[in-house]
Protein backbone atom coordinates (compact mmCIF):
# COMPACT_ATOMS: atom_id res chain seq x y z
CA UNK A 1 0.00 0.00 0.00
CA UNK A 2 1.72 3.20 -0.99
CA UNK A 3 1.80 6.25 1.75
CA UNK A 4 -0.53 8.77 -0.10
CA UNK A 5 -2.96 6.18 0.52
CA UNK A 6 -1.98 5.18 4.38
CA UNK A 7 -2.07 8.76 4.85
CA UNK A 8 -5.35 9.20 3.21
CA UNK A 9 -6.68 6.04 5.38
CA UNK A 10 -5.25 7.42 8.81
CA UNK A 11 -6.62 10.91 8.06
CA UNK A 12 -10.40 9.34 7.33
CA UNK A 13 -9.74 7.30 10.58
CA UNK A 14 -8.41 10.35 12.94
CA UNK A 15 -10.91 12.86 11.30
CA UNK A 16 -14.01 10.14 12.24
CA UNK A 17 -12.59 9.24 16.05
CA UNK A 18 -12.21 13.11 16.70
CA UNK A 19 -16.22 13.27 15.36
CA UNK A 20 -17.09 10.77 17.55
CA UNK A 21 -15.23 12.38 20.45
CA UNK A 22 -16.36 16.16 19.63
CA UNK A 23 -19.87 14.46 19.72
CA UNK A 24 -19.57 12.94 22.96
CA UNK A 25 -18.04 15.38 24.94
CA UNK A 26 -20.80 18.14 22.86
CA UNK A 27 -23.46 15.42 24.14
CA UNK A 28 -21.84 15.27 27.92
CA UNK A 29 -21.55 19.31 27.49
CA UNK A 30 -25.50 19.35 26.70
CA UNK A 31 -26.78 17.00 29.20
CA UNK A 32 -24.72 18.19 32.13
CA UNK A 33 -25.94 22.57 31.13
CA UNK A 34 -29.50 21.08 30.91
CA UNK A 35 -29.38 19.01 34.50
CA UNK A 36 -27.53 22.38 35.61
CA UNK A 37 -30.55 24.13 34.20
CA UNK A 38 -33.19 21.64 35.66
CA UNK A 39 -31.84 22.15 38.98
CA UNK A 40 -31.67 25.92 38.77
CA UNK A 41 -35.31 26.45 37.62
CA UNK A 42 -36.19 23.68 40.70
CA UNK A 43 -34.48 26.01 42.95
CA UNK A 44 -35.82 29.01 41.94
CA UNK A 45 -39.32 27.62 41.99
CA UNK A 46 -38.83 26.46 45.83
CA UNK A 47 -37.38 29.71 46.56
CA UNK A 48 -40.71 31.08 45.30
CA UNK A 49 -42.59 28.76 47.25
CA UNK A 50 -40.99 29.51 50.47
CA UNK A 51 -41.48 33.27 49.83
CA UNK A 52 -45.28 32.87 49.14
CA UNK A 53 -45.42 30.29 52.54
CA UNK A 54 -43.53 33.07 54.42
CA UNK A 55 -45.18 36.27 52.85
CA UNK A 56 -48.61 34.40 53.94
CA UNK A 57 -46.87 33.93 57.28
CA UNK A 58 -46.05 37.39 58.26
CA UNK A 59 -49.79 38.70 57.23
CA UNK A 60 -51.69 35.88 59.24
CA UNK A 61 -49.69 37.08 61.89
CA UNK A 62 -49.58 40.71 61.62
CA UNK A 63 -53.98 40.55 61.22
CA UNK A 64 -54.79 39.31 64.32
CA UNK A 65 -53.09 41.99 66.37
CA UNK A 66 -54.08 44.67 64.59
CA UNK A 67 -57.75 43.60 64.80
CA UNK A 68 -57.66 42.93 68.36
CA UNK A 69 -55.88 46.24 69.66
CA UNK A 70 -59.04 47.95 67.22
CA UNK A 71 -61.72 46.02 69.22
CA UNK A 72 -60.32 46.80 72.52
CA UNK A 73 -60.77 50.54 71.56
CA UNK A 74 -64.97 49.94 69.86
CA UNK A 75 -65.09 48.02 73.06
CA UNK A 76 -63.96 50.87 75.40
CA UNK A 77 -66.27 53.29 73.65
CA UNK A 78 -69.19 50.86 73.80
CA UNK A 79 -68.66 50.94 77.63
CA UNK A 80 -68.65 54.76 78.01
CA UNK A 81 -71.89 55.00 75.46
CA UNK A 82 -70.10 57.01 73.73
CA UNK A 83 -72.43 58.67 70.68
CA UNK A 84 -69.80 57.72 68.15
CA UNK A 85 -69.99 54.41 68.72
CA UNK A 86 -72.22 53.10 66.01
CA UNK A 87 -69.73 55.07 63.24
CA UNK A 88 -66.78 53.56 64.99
CA UNK A 89 -67.95 50.09 64.10
CA UNK A 90 -68.99 50.94 60.58
CA UNK A 91 -65.11 52.07 60.56
CA UNK A 92 -64.18 49.13 62.08
CA UNK A 93 -66.28 46.74 59.68
CA UNK A 94 -64.38 48.41 56.72
CA UNK A 95 -61.26 48.20 58.32
CA UNK A 96 -61.96 44.58 58.96
CA UNK A 97 -63.01 44.00 55.13
CA UNK A 98 -59.56 45.51 53.94
CA UNK A 99 -57.69 43.29 56.61
CA UNK A 100 -59.60 40.08 55.72
CA UNK A 101 -60.29 40.10 52.23
CA UNK A 102 -57.42 42.79 50.55
CA UNK A 103 -54.69 41.51 51.76
CA UNK A 104 -55.25 38.26 49.95
CA UNK A 105 -53.63 40.10 47.40
CA UNK A 106 -49.79 41.12 47.64
CA UNK A 107 -50.66 44.76 46.33
CA UNK A 108 -53.67 47.04 46.57
CA UNK A 109 -54.57 50.58 45.28
CA UNK A 110 -53.04 53.00 47.44
CA UNK A 111 -56.16 55.02 47.88
CA UNK A 112 -57.66 52.05 49.68
CA UNK A 113 -54.27 52.06 52.43
CA UNK A 114 -55.20 56.05 52.58
CA UNK A 115 -59.03 55.29 53.32
CA UNK A 116 -57.84 52.64 55.79
CA UNK A 117 -55.44 55.26 57.49
CA UNK A 118 -58.09 57.48 57.73
CA UNK A 119 -60.54 55.18 59.47
CA UNK A 120 -57.82 53.99 62.29
CA UNK A 121 -56.75 57.37 62.64
CA UNK A 122 -60.25 58.32 63.41
CA UNK A 123 -61.23 55.75 65.74
CA UNK A 124 -57.87 56.62 67.68
CA UNK A 125 -59.16 59.67 68.11
CA UNK A 126 -62.20 59.43 69.71
CA UNK A 127 -60.02 58.01 72.76
CA UNK A 128 -57.76 61.02 72.81
CA UNK A 129 -58.09 63.97 74.99
CA UNK A 130 -57.38 67.49 73.58
CA UNK A 131 -53.44 67.21 74.86
CA UNK A 132 -53.12 65.27 71.39
CA UNK A 133 -53.04 66.29 67.92
CA UNK A 134 -53.12 64.22 65.29
CA UNK A 135 -52.03 65.96 61.60
CA UNK A 136 -52.97 63.63 58.49
CA UNK A 137 -52.35 64.72 55.03
CA UNK A 138 -51.76 63.18 51.86
CA UNK A 139 -50.19 64.89 48.60
CA UNK A 140 -49.83 64.02 45.03
CA UNK A 141 -52.07 61.98 43.31
CA UNK A 142 -52.70 58.49 44.28
CA UNK A 143 -54.37 57.24 41.22
CA UNK A 144 -54.01 53.70 40.45
CA UNK A 145 -50.57 53.46 41.92
CA UNK A 146 -50.10 50.30 44.62
CA UNK A 147 -49.03 49.41 47.76
CA UNK A 148 -49.03 46.29 50.09
CA UNK A 149 -52.14 46.72 51.92
CA UNK A 150 -51.88 47.50 56.10
CA UNK A 151 -48.29 47.80 55.46
CA UNK A 152 -47.90 51.41 56.97
CA UNK A 153 -50.36 50.67 60.34
CA UNK A 154 -48.15 48.77 62.53
CA UNK A 155 -46.19 52.26 62.50
CA UNK A 156 -49.02 54.15 62.71
CA UNK A 157 -50.15 51.73 65.89
CA UNK A 158 -46.65 52.09 67.36
CA UNK A 159 -46.86 56.29 67.03
CA UNK A 160 -50.11 55.75 68.86
CA UNK A 161 -48.92 53.57 71.92
CA UNK A 162 -45.94 55.34 72.60
CA UNK A 163 -46.84 59.68 71.21
CA UNK A 164 -49.85 60.23 73.73
CA UNK A 165 -50.16 61.05 77.00
CA UNK A 166 -52.64 61.93 79.43
CA UNK A 167 -50.45 65.01 81.11
CA UNK A 168 -48.16 66.30 78.61
CA UNK A 169 -49.37 67.70 75.02
CA UNK A 170 -48.01 65.70 72.12
CA UNK A 171 -48.37 65.96 68.53
CA UNK A 172 -48.81 63.13 65.90
CA UNK A 173 -48.17 64.02 62.42
CA UNK A 174 -48.45 62.13 59.81
CA UNK A 175 -47.78 62.60 55.83
CA UNK A 176 -48.21 60.28 52.94
CA UNK A 177 -46.97 61.36 49.08
CA UNK A 178 -47.49 60.28 45.99
CA UNK A 179 -44.96 60.61 42.86
CA UNK A 180 -44.61 59.42 39.87
CA UNK A 181 -41.80 57.29 40.77
CA UNK A 182 -42.24 56.47 44.50
CA UNK A 183 -44.21 56.78 47.46
CA UNK A 184 -43.21 58.34 50.39
CA UNK A 185 -44.64 57.68 54.40
CA UNK A 186 -43.68 60.10 57.01
CA UNK A 187 -44.85 59.67 60.65
CA UNK A 188 -43.45 61.32 63.69
CA UNK A 189 -44.36 61.41 67.17
CA UNK A 190 -43.28 62.02 70.96
CA UNK A 191 -41.61 59.13 73.13
CA UNK A 192 -43.37 59.01 76.18
CA UNK A 193 -41.90 56.16 78.88
CA UNK A 194 -44.24 53.23 79.15
CA UNK A 195 -44.38 49.59 79.71
CA UNK A 196 -42.50 47.67 77.05
CA UNK A 197 -44.66 45.80 74.15
CA UNK A 198 -43.69 43.28 72.47
CA UNK A 199 -46.62 42.88 70.13
CA UNK A 200 -45.70 46.18 69.00
CA UNK A 201 -41.90 45.78 67.83
CA UNK A 202 -42.94 42.32 66.56
CA UNK A 203 -45.31 43.90 64.08
CA UNK A 204 -42.52 46.70 63.14
CA UNK A 205 -40.45 43.51 62.41
CA UNK A 206 -42.93 41.68 60.44
CA UNK A 207 -43.63 45.06 58.46
CA UNK A 208 -39.78 45.35 57.64
CA UNK A 209 -39.92 41.53 56.64
CA UNK A 210 -42.76 42.17 54.56
CA UNK A 211 -40.61 45.02 53.12
CA UNK A 212 -37.67 42.99 52.46
CA UNK A 213 -40.17 40.20 50.64
CA UNK A 214 -42.15 42.43 48.44
CA UNK A 215 -39.91 45.83 48.19
CA UNK A 216 -36.13 44.00 47.55
CA UNK A 217 -34.17 46.66 46.33
CA UNK A 218 -36.98 48.87 46.11
CA UNK A 219 -37.67 50.39 49.43
CA UNK A 220 -35.76 52.83 51.76
CA UNK A 221 -36.91 52.56 55.58
CA UNK A 222 -35.41 55.09 58.15
CA UNK A 223 -36.39 54.54 61.91
CA UNK A 224 -34.67 57.01 64.77
CA UNK A 225 -35.16 58.90 67.57
CA UNK A 226 -34.07 62.83 67.70
CA UNK A 227 -34.37 64.69 71.05
CA UNK A 228 -37.17 62.56 72.52
CA UNK A 229 -38.94 62.46 68.89
CA UNK A 230 -39.78 58.42 67.68
CA UNK A 231 -39.05 59.48 62.95
CA UNK A 232 -39.98 57.07 60.54
CA UNK A 233 -39.59 57.74 57.02
CA UNK A 234 -40.46 54.72 53.96
CA UNK A 235 -39.43 55.30 50.46
CA UNK A 236 -41.08 52.80 48.08
CA UNK A 237 -39.97 52.34 44.46
CA UNK A 238 -43.28 52.16 42.46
Amino acid sequence: MSLPLLFIRGQYWYNHVLAVVLSVVLSGAIEVTCHRWRQSEQALHSKALKAAAELSALKSQLQPHFLFNTLNNIYSLAMLQHEHTAASILKLSNMMRYATTDTGHDYVLLQREIECIHDYIDLQQLRLTPRTRVKFSVSGNPGIKCIAPMLLLPFLEKAFQYGVSNQETSEIVVHLQATDRCIRFYCSNRQFPIHSDTNTATDIRYAQERLQQLYPQRHQLQIKEDNGVHVVKLSLDI
